[in-house]
């Protein structure tokens, strides 16, 4: 049997800004709620999972997540509504795609 694949990703003015990768890594820091976290279950080092949010950020021209320092509410990194959003449309869109291909 064959099977259609492809890869799929989000750009803004020719520039990638989410794909599966990058949306795995949004999942999981907001699913850990730490960047660091997040990285280290991925198998990546922290720096480059922060420099693909700094590039994400960039290109978004806003944040994809807030972070907040330890202490008595506890500190994390969450993703922001900016951050939310983008990767809800990702998802969205990619659902489609398959279930176009699907039928």
């Amino acid at each position: 049997m064959h099977h259609l694949r492809a890869k799929l990703w989000l750009e803004i003015d020719g520039e990638p800004v989410i794909g599966e990768g990058r949306a795995k890594l949004l999942e999981t820091i907001e699913e850990l709620g730490s960047l660091n976290k997040a990285a280290e279950t991925l198998g990546m080092s922290y720096r480059h999972a922060w420099g693909i949010i700094k590039h994400m950020s960039e290109v978004l021209g806003d944040e994809i997540v807030v972070s907040a320092r330890g202490g008595e509410g506890g500190g994390g990194t969450r993703l922001s509504d900016a951050g939310k959003a983008l990767l809800s449309e990702f998802r969205e869109k990619c659902d489609r795609i398959r279930h176009l291909v699907d039928e």
